[in-house]
């Protein structure tokens, strides 16, 4: 009985230390990342909010949300990337 105890013990001590260990790992993960950028760029006025990518990612883009919801990944070296996150900053 007391083996059967002890075991049972172990189990769940191994179960909780790797299920926090999981939380963990999930901190540390990229939420969104982009692989390629939009070839024009969307009407200004459809954009609510950006965000950037993680450096984790390995292509660096800006990620707009569209008043739908819908996400779309740019290139935040062009222009008109860099003007949709002032207008967005402004207003």
């Amino acid at each position: 009985m007391k083996v059967c105890v002890a075991a049972f013990a172990v189990l769940l001590i191994a179960a909780l230390c790797s299920q926090a260990h999981s939380q963990l790992d999930g901190i540390n993960t990229p939420t969104s990342c982009c692989f390629s950028y939009v070839s024009k760029p969307i009407p200004r006025s459809l954009v609510v909010k950006y965000q950037h990518t993680s450096i984790k990612c390995s292509l660096p883009a800006v990620i707009f949300t569209t008043k739908k919801g819908r996400e779309v990944c740019s290139d935040p070296n062009t222009r008109w990337v860099q003007e949709y996150i002032k207008h967005v900053k402004q207003n």
